[in-house]
């Protein structure tokens, strides 16, 4: 990819939103002013709060915090007021019934030279580890920074599928000095593969886009309706059903207020 100095196979795609993410811009709205939502609309189906259906494990590690951290502050290399999040709920675990499942993250505004991505299994076993080197523009950032990223799972690299009803985590460093590892910039989630009935995943190859990201939603997927959503809006960056069910998709599960994005 173009974000990166040596070719992969992997996916990492930067999705530039139409609209501010701040939910604070609507709040501010006259009420009189602000479009109405409707019933069939894609936001008008999402739920305003993504009440998880999965139990977070009471034993062995935690998933690694959403929210980026340094272990040393400041964050030398991000040069925005932003921060490194994994696009997971509040739990830090969403659901999926993919084999191999695409996690996103938001990248600030960055000069980090490099990303070095891990998955580990419940008991912290890595099974999966790759490095990226980030390319950069001209004034020395991160090509596609600040963003939505994305990375794809590979069925190639010797990468068994996620095993059913097992937790895995996957982690994000940001490495800002590759001499330094002591500045690296951390997030992460988790994952749980669930298998859906026969019913549902029939439904599911027999719906429209539009109409997947319900019957994710419904069902708590979060990484399906996610990386359908943001295929969506990738595709149509202008729509503003689609912006706004991005704006409620996040605010459900607390990510409200990102920063706003360019438009291309």
């Amino acid at each position: 990819m173009a974000w990166f100095k040596r070719s992969s196979r992997f996916i990492i795609l930067t999705t530039l939103l139409a609209v501010s993410l701040a939910i604070g811009i609507a709040v501010n709205t006259p009420a009189q002013i602000q479009p109405q939502l409707r019933t069939d609309s894609i936001s008008g189906k999402l739920p305003t709060e993504w009440e998880n259906t999965f139990t977070p494990p009471t034993s062995g590690p935690p998933p690694v915090n959403r929210l980026g951290g340094a272990t040393r502050s400041p964050k030398p290399c991000i040069t925005d007021t932003g921060s490194l999040i994994a696009l997971v709920p509040e739990s830090g675990f969403g659901e999926t019934m993919a084999e191999y499942p695409t996690v996103f993250w938001y990248m600030p505004k960055t000069v980090a030279s490099q990303l070095d991505f891990v998955l580990r299994d419940a008991n912290q076993e890595e099974i999966y580890s790759t490095t990226y080197t980030l390319a950069k523009s001209a004034d020395n950032t991160v090509v596609g920074s600040p963003g939505i990223m994305s990375l794809s799972l590979p069925a190639f690299a010797n990468l068994p599928p996620l095993k059913l009803n097992q937790e895995y985590f996957w982690t994000l460093a940001l490495v800002c000095s590759p001499t330094n590892r002591d500045i690296d910039i951390f997030a992460g989630g988790g994952i749980k593969r669930v298998q859906p009935d026969p019913t549902f995943a029939r439904r599911v190859q027999q719906a429209t886009p539009q109409e997947r990201i319900a019957l994710y939603a419904n069902k708590r997927l979060w990484y399906e309706t996610l990386a359908t959503l943001v295929e969506l809006q990738r595709d149509r960056p202008n729509s503003y059903d689609l912006t706004n069910a991005f704006n409620k998709l996040l605010t459900s599960v607390g990510l409200q207020g990102l920063p706003s994005q360019q438009v291309n």
